[in-house]
């Protein structure tokens, strides 16, 4: 009778000297490198127009909206790589200055999602992004053309326009994201 084998967590250090390989995005979760291809064209257009919104929208905020980095949250075992994230121009500033990771959760992390996103795997980050001190998610349903936006005590769909979470100040219409 054959035995399973499940191999020990991967902790952070360890994947920090983890090479990564070319073409694929990999992100830290709950001890398990996370593989995923570059995303699809209609996913790239909708990051990039969250981004454009988000930075039109905090323009004379101080906070920043980036994209394609990993947070260390302190956790042991995970360093997530949101699609999107709106962090305090203070701590992207200490970040660049020190050539570190993120430390601090930001205060809104979106993620689009594509077929290959199974609902296990998204409700995993989703609790880790909230057990982190992120204040809200916006998980974006590209075919349905939906937001769910999730935060510590509810999870609800955006009609319209989606209101930026506090302390950020500003709305986004939906439809100049679809």
């Amino acid at each position: 009778m054959a035995t399973a084998f499940k191999a020990p967590p991967i902790t952070v250090e360890q994947y920090k000297s983890f090479a990564g390989y070319p073409g694929l995005k990999d992100e830290l979760i709950c001890g398990e490198i996370v593989l995923s291809p570059q995303p699809k064209p209609l996913h790239q257009q909708i990051l990039m127009a969250v981004m454009d919104l988000l930075r039109e929208a905090l323009k004379t905020q101080d906070f920043v909206v980036q994209t394609n980095s990993n947070i260390d949250f302190g956790s042991e075992f995970s360093m997530p790589a949101p699609d999107v994230f709106v962090i305090a121009k203070s701590e992207w500033k200490r970040a660049c200055d020190e050539d570190d990771y993120l430390q601090t959760a930001p205060v809104l992390i979106v993620e689009v999602l594509s077929p290959a996103n199974k609902k296990p795997a998204v409700e995993k980050k989703v609790t880790l992004y909230l057990n982190n001190g992120v204040k809200e998610i916006w998980l974006i349903h590209p075919k349905q053309q939906t937001i769910t936006r999730v935060t510590q005590r509810k999870r609800s769909s955006a009609k319209g326009t989606i209101s930026l979470p506090p302390p950020l100040i500003g709305k986004i219409s939906l439809a100049d994201i679809f």
